[in-house]
């Protein structure tokens, strides 16, 4: 059997490219034993990915070199019937950006019977979501009463983070980087306010828009917004760490110290055990319209490349996602 794969065909000079990737056909092997064929439907894009192309190894996991074929999750069909899997299941793996593959059935996850879209799966039920939900509510603990900020609030993660904190009763800010996405973080996405990132100083937008100070910090990105909202935290606050893409930036944490804070940052892997839970909460969520998928829709496998680069430009909404036709 053949499929299609995309692979990293040059490394990135700069802000990766879809030049930097091309489509190939690839030779797919006979399942041994109890191995699943599996067919791709729904492939979910990673900003994280582009630190490793082209670098021996990063935090995110290890490099990816030309020639190379990344991995993200994925929501795939079984091709064939094999132990509890039949064909025509859906489930959730890490795979290759291959239309057709072979696994082991442990590295597959049956989808949760929840109702709503097939690309929530990979949005607000989904890793990033998951990563949201660990962050605001297990680690962040939010509460009705806080006031919460959400940098990158229109992306895959933070789109997430602000609608959960809303469905708990919190007041939201979000942040994001055009017009157009603080109108979606307020319109679509419920926040109570928005700040556009290229306004002005990110303290003074920041005060502005949270004068009476603001109870837990869910960032994204590092750099001058962590340091912003360490001045704007009320005494008792929380910081959860979840990304840092603009590094740590001239640092002050003395209002650490005054205002007793609490920094913590988590990685969503460590908190598999959890997963239950979430799924159940969010699920319970979607069905009852507090929460939604929020994505953007690339069609067919030869626009992975293109995605990719739309995602690392700021470009769509919500999670970047592509759809393979069958």
């Amino acid at each position: 059997m053949r499929a299609r794969e995309v692979y990293l065909s040059h490394v990135p000079d700069g802000q990766a490219t879809a030049d930097d990737f091309a489509v190939r056909d690839a030779e797919v092997p006979e399942p041994k034993g109890s191995q699943v064929l599996v067919g791709l439907r729904l492939l979910g894009l990673n900003a994280g990915l582009a630190s490793r192309l082209g670098a021996e190894g990063t935090s995110y996991g290890p490099g990816i070199d030309v020639g190379d074929v990344p991995s993200s999750d994925a929501v795939v069909e079984v091709l064939h019937d094999s132990g509890d899997l039949r064909q025509g299941d859906l489930a959730i793996r890490q795979g290759p950006w291959r239309t057709v593959d072979v696994c082991d059935p442990d590295q597959l996850r049956k989808l949760p019977d929840v109702d709503g879209p097939l690309e929530a799966h990979l949005t607000i039920l989904g890793h990033v979501g998951f990563t949201a939900w660990t962050g605001m509510v297990h680690v962040g603990k939010v509460r009705a009463a806080d006031t919460v900020y959400v940098s990158a609030a229109a992306g895959g993660v933070g789109s997430c983070a602000v609608q959960l904190a809303k469905a708990v009763g919190a007041t939201v800010i979000g942040l994001a980087g055009s017009d157009e996405k603080t109108e979606l973080i307020t319109g679509t996405l419920g926040a109570d306010a928005a700040i556009n990132r290229h306004d002005g100083d990110a303290l003074e937008l920041l005060r502005k828009k949270a004068p009476d100070g603001i109870d837990l910090y869910y960032d994204n990105v590092g750099g001058e917004q962590l340091c912003a909202a360490l001045q704007v935290l009320n005494t008792d606050g929380r910081v959860v760490i979840c990304g840092q893409v603009a590094g740590p930036g001239s640092l002050d944490l003395r209002p650490a110290i005054y205002q007793e804070l609490t920094i913590r940052g988590f990685t969503v892997t460590a908190h598999e055990d959890l997963r239950t839970e979430f799924e159940e909460q969010v699920g319970g969520w979607l069905r009852d319209g507090r929460v939604a998928s929020l994505h953007t829709v690339f069609d067919g496998i030869d626009r992975v490349g293109e995605a990719f680069a739309a995602l690392l430009s700021g470009h769509g909404k919500g999670r970047v996602v592509v759809r393979v036709e069958q």
